[in-house]
């Protein structure tokens, strides 16, 4: 009897990462997902790491530290085998394990996190909305981070996973270094909270200050045990302050009054009223550690939408004082309510993601659906050879040309919005400034243009169309395809 019991409990523990991983169920629509198979592809058919830029037109002697590369070896692997349907399983998977180690961090309850898991699930559903990319390992790895911190108070060589944990996390994802960061600010507020409240004696936190040194050295070292050495380094601190990044959505702050802006106003409101609650219960001190860290993500992610993703993971220890507090107190009637919670909440998410042959029969025609790409443009393109003249590509395009018509060489793709050759010169702010019809298009080199006609330069080519300067010679929903006149005349296909 007792052992059905026991049983029967494991299975509704289950309850709530099943939820969480039915519904982390997306199709894979990363604009960059072309360009990430091919990297994965290269390194598997010769064995050695791609550092040129061979695929894009513009800057093809720029050397790129790829901090992602073998996220790379991952998808082209999980694709290759598997499919879409391989990488949309796997981003589920990755998403579940992360709420696993969040929640084993903050030794969440089976009710805290029936309330906590939903409410989470749908401040991040931006990012998990597309899927596996290298961004879900990386917050995986800040989970996993945290459990290790939290194991750490009771046994202290769980610290010594910690290098090891930096060096794969160093050669999966370029977040690695907030990971340090975040690690460091741990120690930090670790150390003054045991001294100036906790009354820790001096040379306890001297003790421990040298063995968190320790662990930061040795994760720090770890981390350069890559391809790139110290040049991934350099390559996300030049990301860090490069100018371009205002021109980047993910790293602009959320549109006022938008959801995401909403979603921060809510996780600050439960923040303190879990805060107040700490208080209350005189649970506030131990927690400062962590949740100096949510401030500080939550205050960053105020500037940069980026940062909020981490942020609401870290958020979890702070709204679990407030889910404890609406927990009923028999144990009894806890796994009844957070049963039916998260019972409730889980059959409209089976609904909509059901039937699975959905996912499984996802394809490329699909994906750009999603991307707004446009397969029989590109079909075009190669059977009347623009591929060969002076074309001009959209940015977002990048990823999928490169991977699905390699005939055609992109202008730009997705890895290179921050680069910057020494000379200062960047082929992102050529690509934009043409885009955006900040320099006119009709005085460039391009004798070609494949773009989406959301863009400022489509009008422009539509202008110099009326004036005879410039021919559409291909026109559906998502794209456009325009000649200039003095070029080798071509059917005209409009549809």
């Amino acid at each position: 009897m007792f052992r059905k019991y026991d049983i029967f409990t494991k299975f509704l523990n289950f309850l709530p990462y099943l939820f969480v991983f039915l519904a982390s169920i997306h199709f894979p629509t990363d604009p960059d997902l072309g360009w990430h198979l091919k990297y994965g592809e290269y390194f598997l058919k010769y064995g050695k790491v791609l550092r040129d830029n061979t695929f894009s037109q513009l800057m093809p002697d720029f050397k790129w530290a790829n901090t992602s590369w073998a996220t790379d070896l991952i998808s082209y692997f999980t694709f290759h085998n598997f499919g879409f349907f391989g990488l949309t399983i796997l981003g589920a998977f990755i998403i579940a394990l992360t709420f696993y180690f969040f929640s084993k961090a903050a030794k969440l309850s089976f009710f805290e996190e029936s309330l906590i898991f939903p409410l989470v699930i749908y401040f991040m559903d931006p990012l998990n909305s597309i899927s596996f990319r290298g961004q879900l390992l990386s917050l995986l790895f800040l989970g996993i981070l945290f459990y290790l911190l939290t194991i750490y108070a009771q046994k202290k060589k769980a610290a010594y996973f910690i290098p090891l944990l930096f060096l794969v996390w160093s050669n999966i994802h370029g977040e690695f270094l907030i990971g340090l960061l975040l690690f460091f600010g741990w120690s930090v507020f670790r150390l003054l909270n045991n001294y100036f409240l906790l009354k820790t004696k001096l040379n306890e936190i001297l003790s421990e200050a040298k063995f968190l040194g320790l662990i930061f050295f040795l994760s720090t070292a770890f981390t350069l045990i890559n391809p790139f050495g110290i040049g991934i380094y350099r390559n996300v601190l030049y990301h860090a302050i490069n100018p371009d990044l205002k021109l980047i959505a993910e790293y602009l702050p959320f549109n006022d009054l938008s959801t995401p802006w909403w979603n921060l106003v809510i996780v600050a409101t439960l923040a303190v009223w879990g805060t107040t609650l700490l208080f209350a219960e005189n649970k506030f001190i131990d927690k400062i550690p962590k949740t100096s860290l949510f401030l500080v993500t939550y205050v960053l992610s105020l500037f940069v939408r980026r940062y909020a993703w981490m942020m609401y993971y870290l958020a979890i220890p702070i709204l679990k004082p407030v889910a404890h507090f609406l927990e009923p107190n028999q144990k009894k009637y806890k796994y009844i309510s957070g049963s039916i919670i998260i019972l409730l909440i889980t059959i409209p998410v089976v609904y909509f993601k059901f039937p699975l042959s959905r996912y499984y029969n996802f394809s490329w025609s699909q994906y750009c659906n999603y991307n707004f790409c446009s397969e029989k443009a590109a079909e075009f393109i190669v059977k009347n050879n623009l591929q060969k003249k002076k074309l001009l590509t959209m940015y977002n395009w990048g990823g999928w040309i490169i991977w699905n018509y390699p005939e055609i060489k992109p202008t730009i793709d997705g890895r290179m919005h921050l680069w910057r050759d020494k000379n200062g010169y960047s082929g992102f702010d050529e690509f934009y400034a043409i885009e955006q019809n900040l320099t006119d298009v009709d005085r460039t080199k391009y004798d070609a243009v494949f773009i989406s006609p959301e863009k400022h330069v489509y009008s422009r080519l539509i202008k110099l169309t009326q004036e005879g300067k410039w021919k559409l010679v291909y026109k559906d929903n998502y794209s456009g395809i325009f000649m200039r006149n003095s070029a080798n005349p071509i059917p005209v296909n409009k549809k």
